[in-house]
């Protein structure tokens, strides 16, 4: 995570921030479930974003950063300080979050059963040790869309709170210090 590219562009996160990757099942309407589950960053779950479902994102969560998908992000110019999840260039005011991103996949977005918020928080904190704990994102990976909506919503309540365990975690070594 280039965190100066970041607040340039107005977008403020926490340090390991948590984010899902990928399409979430039944398409748009997710921004306002991922900001109630305590997300940093909301998405409207779409396979591909557009215009019309960033702005819907963005209104059901105006004070939280917006994550799109796109392909092709041109289409997404105009939108805002945004995050997209692309493989592609973003349009000016966007922030990539590329396959080339430093992420801790804390939970997995390929299997129903819901991990230990512990196991989560081990996990996050691991991988943070090994590197600088602002540039990861705390992820779940794709995958999601193709779990029942109240297993995501349990999986990502568990990613949530593993985050923020890391995070009081690291906080305490560094008060330690």
């Amino acid at each position: 995570m280039r965190r100066a590219e970041l607040e340039r562009l107005g977008i403020q996160l926490p340090v390991l921030p948590a984010i899902v990757l990928g399409p979430l099942p039944g398409g748009a309407g997710w921004a306002e479930r991922l900001a109630r589950i305590g997300l940093d960053v909301v998405a409207s779950g779409a396979e591909e974003d557009d215009p019309a479902s960033v702005a819907g994102a963005r209104a059901a969560a105006p004070h939280l950063p917006a994550k799109a998908r796109a392909a092709d992000a041109a289409g997404l110019a105009g939108a805002g300080p945004l995050i997209v999840e692309t493989a592609g260039p973003v349009p000016e005011g966007a922030y990539r979050l590329g396959p080339d991103e430093a992420v801790v996949a804390a939970v997995a977005g390929d299997d129903p059963a819901v991990e230990d918020v512990m196991d989560v928080a081990r996990r996050i904190l691991r991988l943070a040790r090994e590197g600088t704990p602002s540039a990861l994102w705390s992820v779940a990976g794709p995958g999601l869309d193709r779990l029942p909506p109240d297993a995501v919503e349990a999986k990502l309540s568990v990613l949530v709170e593993g985050t923020r365990q890391a995070r009081l975690y690291l906080a305490k070594e560094q008060f330690d210090l």
